[in-house]
């Protein structure tokens, strides 16, 4: 019998290499962008890489570091533990309570020093960062505008769950660098507990800090025998605090089978492999600078991006963007050979969207069960290798060699 879950017996050597691969990444513990474990992460993948014969070079880049310790909130009669917010600054004062609960509200906030408690209405969506290099939210932009206009002695806030945040419950509203009042956040019943005490005198302590960092991009490439690249890509990083099996170690692990399967072949296009550094970073770090270096994309005829495939019960979902009907068809009649691979909705997230977003043909492979992937284990520390099935894998990685050989043989005869 074959086991390929959890830490049973798998037969199959490319399952068996997949969950290799997403236990060694996992064990190194978050990800996260600015930590010696982000750095040994892409080591790791580049020597993975370069074993499948890939060539591989690395972009350096600055990217901040978030260290942080804990944080609490007291009042006269109650002390909660809280969570520190992403890229707050240190803080240790008291103030005067005010409770925010609808945007429209904050312009009337007049207390300097106050410390704010964003609840409700106003704490149900991660604001989007002013400074995110892909796209931005005017009404989020205001809103932080105008918490920093009050000059409040700290930012807290009172969330639940947010599509935005996976399955973190609460989830940070406020995820900005350069945000330049400190921030925490708490969970809803906390929230619900504090707002009792408007205009009571609250003390803050905070303790997180910002450092001066440095990530590598890695990218390696296969050169072939005309113009024209193929990009394959899955990002390397995870958020604090999570191993990140399904987001992302899996499609990592995917990507590097699928390097191994297409093997040293010559064919048409270069492959290029990508494990982005930065997805769930804030500032997209890894991508930023891999753009910088190809700010011509018109020579790549696909990207496949693979994000959040692995739940066992649940095949991988691909769905197209700007993809022409010839190589559409090619995509669904491999589908057919593949029981772990079906068609799935498009959604708007993940590094597919740097091509799609410039109109260059795009895949996303993701879980055809992407709600259970979001809202019960991403971004949290229950995203282990336990939960994956490792053939399924197996099976969609092979999947996206097959297409790729078949781009390619189709482009040779042509």
């Amino acid at each position: 019998m074959i086991h390929t879950t959890g830490g049973g017996l798998i037969q199959d050597q490319v399952a068996a290499g997949i969950r290799a691969d997403v236990e060694r990444l996992c064990a190194l513990g978050d990800r996260n962008l600015g930590t010696k474990r982000n750095r040994a992460a892409t080591d790791y993948v580049t020597k993975r890489l370069r074993e499948a014969r890939v060539d591989v070079e690395s972009i350096e880049f600055e990217v901040p570091a978030w260290c942080f310790r804990g944080a609490s909130v007291r009042t006269a009669d109650i002390e909660l533990e809280v969570h520190p917010g992403p890229f707050s600054t240190t803080i240790a004062g008291k103030g005067p309570l005010v409770v925010v609960r609808r945007a429209e509200e904050l312009s009337a906030v007049d207390t300097p020093g106050a410390v704010l408690l964003l609840c409700d209405e106003i704490a149900t969506t991660q604001f989007t960062p002013r400074d995110y290099p892909f796209y931005g939210d005017p009404e989020h932009a205001a809103i932080l505008d105008a918490l920093e206009a009050a000059h409040p002695l700290a930012v807290l806030a009172a969330t639940d769950k947010s599509a935005m945040t996976g399955a973190m419950s609460p989830f940070p509203l406020i995820e900005e660098v350069r945000f330049s009042v400190s921030s925490a956040y708490m969970t809803a019943e906390q929230g619900t507990e504090l707002a009792r005490r408007a205009g009571e005198v609250t003390s803050v302590s905070i303790d997180s800090e910002v450092r001066p960092s440095s990530g590598s991009q890695p990218y390696g490439r296969r050169i072939g025998t005309s113009e024209g690249r193929i990009v394959v890509s899955a990002h390397i990083d995870s958020k604090p605090g999570t191993p990140g099996a399904i987001d992302n170690a899996s499609g990592v692990a995917v990507m590097l089978a699928a390097a191994g399967l297409l093997g040293e072949a010559a064919s048409s296009c270069t492959i290029e492999f990508v494990p982005y550094n930065g997805e769930d970073h804030a500032l997209a770090p890894g991508e930023v600078a891999w753009l910088a270096a190809n700010e011509d994309l018109s020579d790549v005829k696909l990207a496949v991006n693979i994000d959040g495939s692995g739940l066992p019960g649940a095949p991988s979902a691909y769905s197209l963007y700007d993809v022409d009907e010839e190589t559409t068809a090619v995509i669904d009649s491999l589908s057919a050979n593949h029981a772990s691979v079906a068609e799935g909705p498009q959604w708007p997230a993940g590094d597919h969207m740097i091509f799609a977003m410039r109109g260059i043909p795009a895949v996303a492979v993701t879980s055809t069960d992407f709600e259970a992937v979001s809202g019960e284990y991403a971004h949290t520390p229950e995203d282990v290798p336990e939960i994956l099935d490792y053939e399924l894998l197996a099976d969609t990685a092979r999947f996206i060699a097959a297409v790729i050989a078949t781009m390619y043989a189709s482009q040779s005869n042509g």
